[in-house]
């Protein structure tokens, strides 16, 4: 649940988003609630249409069609991917939505059931912001790929306004009990994709990649390389004196660097102590005659063992 955006808030938040926006003469004021006697929202979440037909912009903010009164939609999208504001207040764009299509949106699942007129409907203009992109609506007319990108960015604007998820964002198509088909049609491209077919679940999935990041940010887009920095010699201001070097304590040491030297240099003399009283001991004639008899077993390695002791011990 949300209250409606005014006019100020509208163009605050698509600039932020980066969408190139043009406002209608008289949008601000031009709305069905008082017509009808219905005033507008809470608004619960975000439809989108396709005009089927070319420079409907007239027609949306201001001329209507026969038997529906304008505004037709609070925004007019064109192929450029310029926004144009038509009203912040009550809009004919919406009609009758099934009911459990609506709950599906209201409730932000992940999953949106067919609309079912037997669950019955809710008067979707009271509840819904609308956006007429403009197209033929014939499945060949291709979206721009700036209108795509604009389209993106004014869903994310909105749902990053009042906190929404993208599944608080549908297309006519996934509310009317009317059999209504839009948006529907090729997209040239989006960020470093190539041309797909507009989808519902591929819009929401670009909407909510947005929404992970800041406003500012464009699809596709790679953060500049770091510029390689030159070394900056240091100080001599910046650089550590000797008694400094020898007094650092490692973390969670008690001793520093001038102890652990001290303490190694006194091991270091210990060992050369050690090993300056060992002494050489040759082999007794014993020990020479039970080695000789162990290995009398294997007469070529006997052989061998007895040659090189018997010059041994004639030496």
């Amino acid at each position: 649940m949300a209250t409606p955006l005014t006019p100020d808030q509208w163009l605050r938040i698509l600039r932020a988003e980066g969408v190139r926006v043009e406002e209608y003469p008289g949008w601000r004021t031009r709305e069905r609630d008082a017509a009808t006697g219905k005033a507008f929202g809470p608004v619960r979440m975000f439809l989108n249409h396709h005009t089927a037909g070319r420079n409907a912009k007239d027609v949306v903010a201001k001329n209507g069609v026969a038997g529906l009164p304008a505004p037709l939609a609070h925004v007019y999208l064109a192929r450029s991917g310029v926004a144009t504001m038509c009203s912040a207040g009550r809009a004919n764009h919406a009609g009758a939505m099934a009911v459990n299509a609506y709950v599906s949106f209201r409730d932000e699942k992940s999953n949106h059931p067919a609309p079912s007129r037997a669950s019955g409907t809710v008067d979707g203009n009271d509840v819904s912001y609308g956006l007429e992109a403009e197209n033929l609506g014939d499945g060949k007319d291709v979206y721009p790929r700036e209108q795509y990108d604009a389209w993106v960015r004014i869903n994310a604007a909105v749902c990053r306004y009042h906190g929404w998820k993208a599944d608080s964002i549908g297309c006519h198509k996934e509310t009317s009990v009317e059999g209504k088909v839009d948006p529907r049609g090729p997209v040239e491209g989006y960020g470093s994709r190539g041309r797909f077919e507009f989808t519902p679940k591929q819009f929401r999935a670009d909407v909510d990649e947005r929404l992970k990041h800041p406003a500012s940010w464009s699809p596709g887009s790679k953060p500049a390389p770091a510029k390689p920095q030159t070394p900056t010699p240091p100080k001599e201001t910046d650089m550590a004196t000797p008694y400094e070097l020898w007094a650092y304590k490692g973390r969670g040491e008690d001793r520093d660097a001038y102890a652990y030297l001290r303490d190694t240099e006194a091991k270091v003399d210990a060992l050369a102590d050690k090993v300056a009283g060992l002494e050489q001991r040759p082999l007794t004639d014993d020990q020479v005659a039970a080695i000789a008899a162990a290995v009398a077993a294997h007469p070529a390695l006997a052989q061998a063992i007895a040659d090189t002791l018997a010059t041994r011990l004639k030496d």
